[in-house]
């Protein structure tokens, strides 16, 4: 009997996904977004995998995730989407992150952080996200102030869409109208830079006038769609396979309660299979009475309430043995348990649950690393 809780992660399924972005989006850059641990899927592990096949630029949310990867050896160029602020400037400098400027304050901190070399950076305009970038309304001169400073190299200019996912491209549209009236001024002064970057994994999908210079996939990236509203114009395959394993077998009579709070009850006798995986391995507990799960070949519908460390399957009559294969979702050999399909049942999306599975769920990783 052998059993196993992991997250497969299949690195040629993310090369895969990789390559199909970049045939759609030629001769644009891809700039793969690893932060949050790349989305779960473990950060090093793909990001080293990603630089193997000749990706030279990435992008994470926080100081501390760039780091990581330094540390680990990837030397390649990181965009950190966070701000830093003045404890952080310098060691950021020294380490060669492209870092984000907010407003003309973050050019100060840069100017007082002494550094012998400038820092490379990119500035966020604020179109319409309403969460951070500079407003060039109430910093007019901020471009002017950037251009003068002899502490940054001015490398790039982005914006992020808050809807590119829906089907509905309106309010999409009018941020890249912004951002491209943006640019329109800046190439009218000759202050364009190098990199110009807005198209996340819905724009990639659905608004090709929006790739520019470089785009930013994140959850496309890892084999799934953003939402269900996005065309299917890339067909990816899923990174990450959640597995565990048939603990127990109980067989139970009718009208017998499973789980906290006798939520099910049994109508008929079945067999129940307790699995060792709970809520804080990352399993949601309003997927009761909504999971599903794969052994062999074969769904199952979960019963009783998710525990911490236990969810119960009825399997009705079926040989299930404990030490069995079971797959949450993923591919498995005869069929596969999508991913976004999960996240609609809970009302979700999928970031949320690749992002959820904890640490306690050792990652192992197939194919050509």
């Amino acid at each position: 009997m052998n059993g196993k809780t992991c997250a497969e992660i299949n690195l040629d399924h993310l090369i895969y996904n990789i390559r199909a972005i970049q045939q759609k989006v030629s001769p644009s850059e891809i700039i793969p977004v690893v932060k949050a641990d790349a989305y779960g899927h473990g950060a090093v592990a793909v990001t080293k995998r990603l630089v193997k096949d000749g990706f030279k630029f990435f992008a994470v949310a926080k100081f501390q995730e760039a780091m990581e990867l330094r540390e680990s050896g990837i030397s390649q160029p990181i965009l950190i989407f966070g701000r830093l602020f003045p404890n952080e400037i310098p060691e950021a400098i020294k380490a060669g992150f492209r870092i984000t400027l907010f407003g003309e304050a973050d050019i100060r901190w840069i100017e007082k952080a002494g550094q012998g070399k400038p820092a490379n950076v990119h500035v966020n305009v604020e179109t319409g996200m309403g969460r951070i970038g500079v407003l060039l309304d109430r910093e007019p001169a901020f471009f002017n102030t950037l251009l003068q400073s002899k502490h940054c190299i001015w490398e790039g200019l982005y914006s992020h869409f808050s809807t590119s996912d829906e089907k509905d491209k309106t309010y999409a549209n009018l941020q890249l109208s912004r951002f491209q009236k943006i640019l329109s001024r800046l190439k009218e002064k000759n202050q364009q830079p190098a990199m110009i970057h807005m198209a996340n994994s819905g724009a990639v999908l659905d608004m090709p006038e929006s790739t520019f210079k470089a785009v930013r996939p994140g959850i496309l990236l890892y084999g799934h769609y953003p939402s269900s509203e996005t065309s299917r114009s890339i067909k990816p395959k899923q990174v990450m396979t959640l597995k565990t394993f048939v603990a127990h077998i109980r067989k139970i009579p009718a009208d017998f309660p499973v789980s906290y709070g006798r939520r099910w009850i049994s109508k008929t006798p079945t067999t129940i299979a307790v699995l060792p995986i709970g809520y804080a391995d990352g399993i949601r507990r309003d997927l009761m009475d909504k999971g599903e799960v794969l052994i062999k070949g074969k769904r199952y519908p979960m019963v009783g309430r998710v525990t911490m460390d236990h969810i119960m399957f009825d399997v009705g009559k079926d040989p299930i043995n404990p030490g069995d294969e079971v797959i949450l979702w993923g591919d498995g050999v005869q069929d596969s348990i999508q991913l976004i399909d999960v996240a609609e049942k809970l009302g979700t999306i999928t970031y949320e649950l690749t992002c959820g599975v904890s640490k306690r769920v050792q990652r192992i990783y197939v194919g050509d690393q």
